[in-house]
This record gives structure tokens, sequence and C-alpha cells, in this order.
């Protein structure tokens, strides 16, 4: 056992000293920048105008993938002081063409080769490429399941007021929702509002997945009749909590709530206006968190690794950092028995790394996808025969 363990650490080790990346998508920019020489100080000068004219070579990069008039130049703008900031790892090359003087002002023209994979990369993790980011995200969003606990004066309602404005919000935000009314026929779904009343939301996730969603918005809703009373009208309140999270792994992405109140002579119907206000503010504001995270390029996606060795682990993290461009970083949250947990934060979605880790050759062993889903891949180390 000891020596396939050292055959196929020496075995990957070999892969990994030796298999290259794939080649960068390189294009050149050119950027000026000047200064002036007090005192016969040409070397300050050189270095000043130098550092002047890589910082407009790679600003020029950067505002080649912003497309104008969009909230990316805006966040460009607000954050190109903090993007400027040395290192430049997507720059590959650089190259002084000129150097001249004017009197006492020197200048210098550079020329960078970018790779602009890496720059967009960059970008979107500092979320400057919202609209890109958000598109493609939305585009590969998996579908929301509603789920919320409804409790008007005292009593639970089964067809809450409070999901129907949920829903309808995320239908006109383009997100694709499961009809609430084929849920709410399942026996699972009465299983998880009881859950949901105990705080406990495993059972939501599994009704979430077993009707193919990657999303869930949970939540509470609660109205009362108030103290208050004014022209005849009672006053009712009602405060809304909701949560988003994903399905598979039960994080949570975003949060909000939000009180809502109506004054009326009827019981029903000031109680269902109390909880649709409230539901519409919360809503609103959950929306906006969800978007927001939308803008940046990173996903995190927790990643599940069977028969497999600590050693062999320890090479394969490396392999992955090396052979993955979309891959940021490996958070290793776990090791026992041959099982290995990890945290991958990846600029793709779960499905297009999990598509890209089954068609990778890897040499002498291969990764076999068993289960996937939105924000989870769970996978097995199988030897080559």
């Amino acid at each position: 056992m000891k020596k396939t363990i050292l055959v196929f650490s020496f075995t990957l080790m070999c892969i990994f000293l030796f298999e290259g990346k794939t080649p960068a998508q390189n294009t050149v920019f050119t950027g000026k920048g000047s200064a002036v020489v007090v005192g016969n100080d040409r070397l300050s000068a050189v270095k000043l105008a130098y550092q002047a004219a890589l910082k407009k070579a790679v600003s020029n990069a950067m505002e080649s993938l912003i497309q104008k008039g969009t909230k990316d130049e805006v966040n460009f703008k607000l954050k190109k002081a903090e993007l400027l900031q040395r290192p430049y790892e997507f720059v590959t090359e650089q190259k002084q063409i000129s150097n001249s003087m004017n009197g006492q002002l020197l200048t210098i023209i550079l020329r960078v080769r970018v790779d602009r994979n890496e720059l967009s990369r960059y970008l979107g993790q500092k979320g400057v490429l919202a609209t890109q980011s958000k598109k493609r995200k939305q585009r590969e969003f998996p579908s929301v399941m509603t789920l919320i606990t409804e409790e008007l004066n005292g009593q639970i309602n089964h067809n809450p007021y409070s999901s129907a404005v949920v829903n309808q919000a995320l239908l006109d935000k383009n997100f694709d929702v499961v009809d609430e009314k084929v849920v709410q026929k399942s026996i699972q779904h009465d299983q998880a509002v009881q859950a949901l009343l105990n705080n406990d939301p495993r059972a939501a996730q599994a009704l979430a997945l077993q009707y193919g969603s990657g999303m869930l918005v949970t939540g509470r809703a609660v109205a009362q009749q108030s103290a208050i009373e004014s022209g005849g009208l009672q006053a009712y309140g009602a405060n809304v909590t909701l949560q988003f999270l994903k399905a598979d792994t039960g994080r949570v992405m975003a949060t909000a709530s939000a009180d809502g109140s109506y004054p009326h002579i009827n019981m029903v119907i000031g109680s269902r206006k109390a909880v649709e206000d409230a539901a519409k503010k919360a809503v609103t504001d959950l929306i906006k968190k969800i978007e927001k995270g939308f803008e940046t390029s990173k996903e995190s996606v927790e990643v599940t690794l069977s028969n497999i060795t600590f050693p062999q682990l320890a090479i394969l993290k490396k392999i992955l950092i090396r052979d993955f461009d979309e891959i940021s970083s490996i958070k290793q949250r776990s090791f026992s028995g041959q099982i290995a947990r990890l945290d991958i934060q990846t600029d793709s979605s779960a499905i297009s790394l999990s598509e890209k880790i089954a068609l990778k050759d890897f040499g002498t062993f291969r990764l076999s996808v068993l289960n996937y889903s939105p924000g989870k891949i769970d996978l097995k180390l199988k030897m080559k025969q």
C-alpha cells in the first residue's frame, strides 16, 4: 500500500512539475508617463515616469473590458485607485519603447502585454464587471422555491399572502420560480413548514432539491391587531423576515426583514394588507442584496473528495490551483477516513467546474463526479487501469 502511494505521489508530482498551463490570451496596450527632472536627478524622474506609464497602460487595458454607460464604468471610476495598486499579475511583459526629454520634462512610452483572461478574472473578483457577472449568474441561476410560514392573528395561514408577494417580486426580476401551488400539494410541504416553525430549515432544503430548486427563500410572517384605533378603523401590524439560501449546502446568501401596517374595519383584509406591505419591503431589500452578490464573479462551491489519501490530496490541491484558472483558492474544511471536504472559490459556476473536472486528464487517475448540485460537487478519485 505504501509503495502504491509513493508511486502515485511521484507520478502526480511529475505531472505537476512538467505539465504546462493553458496559453495566455495576450493583448498589447501602451501608456505614456512624464516626470520633471529636478536638480539633475534623472534617475528619480525615470522611475516616476515609468510607473506613470505603466499605470496608464494598465488602465487602458482595464477600460477595454468595460462597457461604456453601464454600472461597470461607474464601479471602475470609484475603484480605480485601488485597482491600479501593484502587483499586476495579469501583465505578462513590459517593454519601454521610447524615452525623451523636452526641457526638464522626461517622457516614457511603455508597451505591456496583458493576459485578458486573468485581467477579466481580476476585475470580476473586485466586483467591477458587475453587469457581466450579473448576467452570467442570472443565466446560470437555478430555480427558486419560496417557503414562508405565516401567522395571522394567532392562526396559521396555509396559503401565505407573503409567499405570493415574494414570488411575484422574484418573477419581475426574471428569476425562475417554482409554482407554489404545486409544492403546497406535497405532504413534505406541511412537514417543511412545521420544521421551519421550529427553526429547522433542513426539511425545506430537501423539499427544494426534490423540485429541482437550487435556491430557497424561507421566512416567517406574523400579523396581529394593534391597540391603536383611528376613525373607527382598526390598525393591523405585520413583520416579515426572509432569508435566501442554497438548498444543497444551507449556506445563507442574504437576509432581510421589514414591518408593515394597514388600517381596516375587516380583520382579514387588514391583516392581509399589513403582511403584503411588510413582504414587499422585505423582498425588495432581499433582491437588492442578492443582486449585489451577483456583481462579483466569485462563487463558493463545497467539494467532497472520497477514496483519497492525505498525500494524494496535498498534491491534487496544487494541481487544481495550477491547471484550473477559474479556481482562486481552496480551503480544506476536513479530512477523515479517506474523505476530504473542501471549500473552493471559483469564478465559474459549479456545473462548469464539475464538467471541466470530469473531462480533465489527470494522468494516472481521474476524478469521477458522483453528484452535482448548484453549490456542491461530490467527487471520487479512481486510479486508471
